[in-house]
């Protein structure tokens, strides 16, 4: 019997190609610029070809500040190709992958094997690189720029420190979610050296200029912003939106909220305030009344949004990655569609009476094709389940048997604020799988490391 060698980086790599091809041949026929804001994208890479091009009637277009322009960008580069936009992003996956593997081959090398078994299971990860998203760019950029970071650790050259603030630099222009993660990142560091040395030296400083240098990079759309609102903004205006709807995703709350887009309570709110359908939830004011809304309701009921808090946090334990959109769930292209999104909000919601009916009296009408969706999805999502509930076992295995080692390094500690930063996100704001997909190489990393301490080191019993 032929044994597997995960140390060969011929067979590795060669199989982890194979996966992305594969991955994304499943995925590209379900492709559309109908979803994930494309057609704003495509106006934006429009906008951009009108403005360097010649032509003297150009124009641009009215645009609201929601969605960064980034991957507008993209778009643009690429012709607003299906294909070449997905092979660029399935690249830079690949590129991603090699040097997170890299760098535990030079520090690491013994939870490299381990971490190459992990991500060659990785369906999740794989998926997730396969839609035409903004999430795929600023998710490779961003696990890019920690390395940068972690080698940077290592060898204390100055010039890796710069090109990992340029790189969350660029990542903020695609992404508003790491605005934030950037900014207290310095903050963090200087806490570890604190807690573990007893003092503040040069080196937590010199982080400093990780927000300095992403914040130069966020200048052009701060102008930009300006020019719409005559506020400077460094991120986009649907904070108030997702806040308000994140209320929503606890059922039956007393507020009436849906965790939806078109939400009809807030579209009350926003009609009474700015006038019947003279609104855009993602206009500057409309997102700093949202906010000011949210708040409000909090204070009026901070019971509820205890409760709702504490709904999402158990939401995360059983839809913690996402699952891909090989059956095309997302355009309801999946036959019973109706059906299987009842059976997700019963299991959601710890229906199982109601999901145990769903599944007696349905008359389900599947096609092969669909069943082997089905079963891809269903085996995307134990894997990410799989992932998710060892990360969490061997986290607390650690934090009562040595929690020392969450701070025993700079790495360690920035793997860890970076997973709580994503999962506080998710519970106190709003929960969706793809965001914690985004960090899923971290994931590997941290539990790489933690089945190193745990498994391999003599001093954990």
């Amino acid at each position: 019997m032929m044994r597997i060698n995960f140390k060969n980086n011929i067979f590795f790599f060669t199989t982890l190609f194979i996966f992305l091809i594969i991955s994304s041949f499943l995925s590209y026929e379900n492709l559309s610029y109908a979803l994930y804001f494309n057609e704003v994208y495509i106006q934006y890479a429009n906008s951009i070809k009108n403005f360097l091009s010649p032509n003297e009637n150009y124009s641009s277009y009215p645009f609201s500040t929601f969605p960064l322009w980034g991957y507008g960008l993209i778009h643009w580069i690429f012709g607003s190709s299906k294909l070449l936009i997905l092979i660029f992003q399935q690249l830079l996956n690949f590129y991603t992958i090699y040097l997170v593997d890299k760098f535990l081959k030079i520090n690491y090398k013994k939870c490299q094997i381990f971490f190459r078994r992990l991500v060659l299971l990785a369906l999740p990860y794989f998926f997730f690189h396969t839609q035409l998203w903004p999430k795929s760019i600023s998710s490779s950029l961003l696990i890019i720029g920690i390395i940068q970071l972690f080698e940077y650790f290592n060898s204390k050259n100055k010039f890796q420190l710069v090109i990992s603030s340029l790189i969350f630099g660029i990542v903020c222009n695609f992404r508003s979610d790491y605005f934030y993660f950037i900014i207290t990142f310095p903050l963090v560091i200087i806490l570890w050296e604190l807690l573990k040395h007893k003092r503040v030296t040069t080196f937590s400083i010199s982080f400093v200029i990780v927000p300095l240098l992403s914040l130069i990079l966020l200048v052009p759309w701060g102008l930009y912003t300006y020019s719409k609102t005559k506020k400077y903004h460094f991120t986009t205006t649907n904070t108030g939106h997702s806040l308000f709807i994140g209320l929503g995703q606890l059922p039956n709350n007393k507020w009436g909220i849906t965790p939806r887009d078109d939400d009809m309570l807030m579209d009350k709110y926003l009609s009474s305030e700015f006038g019947a359908k003279n609104f855009l939830s993602t206009n500057h004011e409309e997102n700093k009344f949202l906010k000011k809304r949210f708040f409000n309701l909090i204070k009026e009921n901070p019971v509820e949004w205890i409760k709702k808090c504490s709904y999402t946090f158990c939401l995360i334990f059983m839809d913690p990655f996402y699952v891909g959109n090989v059956g095309n769930f997302q355009l309801n292209g999946m036959s019973n569609i109706n059906e299987i999104r009842m059976l997700e909000k019963s299991v959601y919601e710890f229906d199982f009476k109601n999901f145990s009916n769903l599944i007696i009296n349905t008359s389900w009408k599947f096609s092969t094709k669909e069943i082997c969706a089905l079963i891809i999805t269903i085996l995307a999502k134990i894997i990410g389940l799989v992932i998710y509930f060892v990360t969490i076992f061997m986290a607390f295995y650690l934090l009562f048997f040595d929690k020392r080692w969450f701070m025993s390094s700079a790495i360690n500690t920035i793997l860890s604020f970076t997973i709580l930063y994503q999962l506080l996100i998710q519970v106190f704001v709003f929960h969706m799988p793809v965001y914690n997909t985004s960090i899923y190489l971290i994931y590997l990393i941290f539990i790489s490391l933690m089945f190193k301490k745990i498994f391999l080191n003599s001093t954990i019993k």
